[in-house]
């Protein structure tokens, strides 16, 4: 089956229009389109109601619709909060790794209170209705501003709707769905205690449900102080399979639809070059698309009959910037640029009410100054990037490397090719031009075949202007001989320079041949910090520093091999009822949806 599909894809790759879009033309690709699964997303969002200055943390399940299995079609997902208004007000697009992805949204103080649409689809589902993604109402209240102008009809919370909120039935494992038998449930999870003091341990063990099935599987937890005010309903996973899976109802398609392809490779780029002289597209012209940075990424594509081009990204990179190039003796002849994805419909999005009123206030004020605290002591927990260095072209071949503070130092590269660089050499073909060339290791075969030069990862064609380049700003040069291919260029050897301030391709943008756009790149992965005490040493300078944790422990991925696991947590300063909250899948794609609460006093 999934060989299947690779063919389908490639296939429909080759139709591709630009903007990651095919047309259907015949009924065998209508068929082919048909035969692909499609996917569905839940999150596991830690709150649906948040003050400004807070974090919202979210986990994605992309599942496959109809197998109800994690989908390992698209590698990315995109997440959207959007305002009452139909405003975009933050945007995210997610790595996803078998069809589970995770981050976080820092709410800013100039958000307005109000309810808000948290979206998130991938690439494919936009090929079925808006309504199909998943769409989450997160409550936002911000303290910060003064006649806010509520946009939206509002009804109002009767003081006595605020009161101590009832306690959760230990042995539920539902957040509210009662067609799933308790005997279905796959994951028993028992608390070392009902009540806590500050600061305390508390640990929580996890046990197979039913020893005919595992628990093994991929899941999310959250601990957080509960809301006493009132709050948009959070839908567990439970809920969301019986809504989402009652039928299969496929979208119509007919040939000459146009549809979405997944990003099943990675990112997916599309751009469009135009030759100057008579605005016309110009097919099998190779395109070079750089995103520079200390992870940069290099790639070479060619363009379709139309002039199109489509690129999957499958690697990590660290910069923001791509910087795209026509590979041609007269480069500035040429426009080439990239394709914005089609923004989403929010007209059709319905905004639920809200109304704030004063029996809110010390709820409100309260938690502010909590979250004031812990913003102000946010360096002594802080969350870990884990990135994943890219593997580049060069990291398993022979090279020589130059640090160039071992030299004495030339003021051109010029210069330093000649006293310092072998291998490394430049001619002139003309008067006007010269052209630098790396040795093969077959001295003997004399090739013409350009060399690639990368600048703190920014491809630079302009030889004479890099010749003249300043080299006293290099701190090193790379240098290999090996043929390189990229997509359908070849190049004799590498050089690859890194300058002291990594911008020095800068100086090169000035030329017109160069097209640098912004891009919208993936968050990197984080690990989230947990906080430790230990009792056996009060004099610790963890005990010193104030502690107003309201999100005790957010853990987006959360794995259960064993019969029988053990996660710990300590509470803070914070007193009240916390709520426990499980959402994931099994191996067996059973839901699990489990919550609980404990007390801190």
């Amino acid at each position: 089956m999934r060989r299947l599909l690779c063919i389908l894809l490639i296939w429909f790759m080759t139709l591709a229009m630009g903007l990651g879009q095919v047309a259907l033309k015949t009924n065998e690709q209508v068929e082919g389109y048909r035969a692909i699964p499609q996917e569905r997303i839940f999150a596991h969002i830690n709150s649906s109601l948040l003050l400004t200055g807070e974090y919202l943390y979210y986990k994605i399940y992309c599942l496959e619709r109809e197998s109800r299995s994690l989908s390992k079609l698209s590698k990315i997902a995109y997440v959207e909060l959007v305002g009452p208004r139909g405003e975009l007000i933050l945007r995210h697009k997610i790595r996803l790794e078998n069809g589970l992805g995770h981050g976080d949204f820092f709410i800013p103080t100039e958000v307005r209170s109000g309810v808000y649409k948290l979206l998130t689809y991938t690439h494919w589902m936009r090929n079925q209705d808006q309504a199909d993604f998943y769409q989450g109402d997160i409550t936002i209240i911000n303290p910060y501003l003064a006649n806010q102008g509520m946009l939206q009809k509002t009804t109002y919370l009767k003081p006595d709707s605020l009161g101590k909120p009832k306690k959760l039935d230990d042995k539920r494992v539902s957040t509210g769905i009662e067609n799933f038998p308790k005997e279905n449930r796959s994951i028993d999870l028992t608390i070392n205690g009902k009540k806590f003091k500050k600061r305390a341990k508390v640990s929580l063990f996890f046990q197979n449900g039913d020893k005919n099935k595992t628990m093994e599987g991929d899941y999310s937890i959250s601990v957080r102080k509960k809301n006493y005010m009132p709050a948009p309903t959070q839908a567990g996973m439970l809920d969301f399979f019986e809504k989402n899976y009652r039928s299969d109802v496929r979208p119509s398609t007919i040939i000459g639809d146009t549809i979405y392809l997944p990003e099943l490779r990675g990112e997916l780029f599309s751009g469009k070059v135009i030759a100057l002289q008579g605005n016309r597209p110009v097919s099998d012209l190779k395109v070079a698309l750089c995103i520079p940075g200390e992870d940069y990424f290099f790639e070479v594509v060619k363009t379709d009959e139309l002039g199109n081009f489509n690129l999957n990204i499958d690697r990590y990179y660290s910069g923001d910037m791509a910087i795209l190039q026509v590979l041609s003796t007269n480069p500035e002849g040429y426009r080439v640029k990239l394709r914005e994805q089609k923004p989403l419909d929010y007209s059709k999005l319905h905004f639920k009410e809200i109304r704030i009123d004063s029996s809110m206030r010390k709820e409100i004020l309260q938690r502010s100054v909590h979250n004031q605290i812990e913003n102000s002591y946010f360096q002594f927990r802080p969350d870990s990037i884990l990135s994943s260095p890219l593997k580049q072209f060069s990291d398993n071949k022979e090279k020589e490397v130059y640090l160039l503070d071992d030299y004495i130092r030339f003021k051109t590269l010029r210069e330093t090719i000649i006293e310092i660089i072998k291998d490394v050499s430049y001619k002139r073909l003309d008067q006007d031009y010269n052209a630098i060339r790396i040795k093969g290791f077959d001295y003997t075969q004399v090739t013409d075949l350009p060399p690639l030069v990368l600048m703190d990862g920014c491809l630079i064609q302009d030889n004479n202007a890099l010749l003249e380049f300043d080299a006293r700003t290099i701190e090193s040069i790379t240098v290999l001989r090996h043929k390189l291919v990229f997509g359908p260029e070849v190049f004799q050897g590498a050089m690859v320079i890194s300058t002291k301030t990594g911008d020095g391709y800068g100086q090169f943008q000035k030329n017109a041949v160069i097209s640098a756009e912004e891009i919208f790149e993936p968050r990197p992965n984080k690990k989230y910090f947990v906080q430790q005490y230990d009792p056996i040493n009060p004099a610790d300078s963890k005990f010193r520093l104030p502690d107003d944790r309201l999100q005790l422990l957010w853990v987006p991925k959360f794995n259960l091999k064993d019969e029988q696991a053990q996660l710990e947590f300590f509470t803070s300063d914070v007193s009240g009822e916390f709520e426990i909250h499980l959402e994931g899948l099994t191996h067996e794609n059973k839901p699990v949806s489990i919550r609980k609460s404990i007390y801190v006093d």
